[in-house]
């Protein structure tokens, strides 16, 4: 089962999110160029939490 989660943020998408949301392909693709040219890091650490 998966929660509903409601949150205070119920305006409109900021601007600068909005841009961020409208560059996710040329986004993607630098990283898989940047991917493709390097090694990838034995570990990595990421935080998945919802600041939400």
């Amino acid at each position: 089962m998966v929660p509903h989660l409601i949150t205070a943020l119920t305006g409109p998408i900021n601007e600068l999110e909005q841009r961020i949301l409208e560059s996710t392909p040329a986004i993607e693709r630098w990283f898989r160029l940047e991917w493709m040219e390097h090694t990838p890091p034995f570990y990595t650490s990421v935080d998945v939490r919802n600041a939400g």
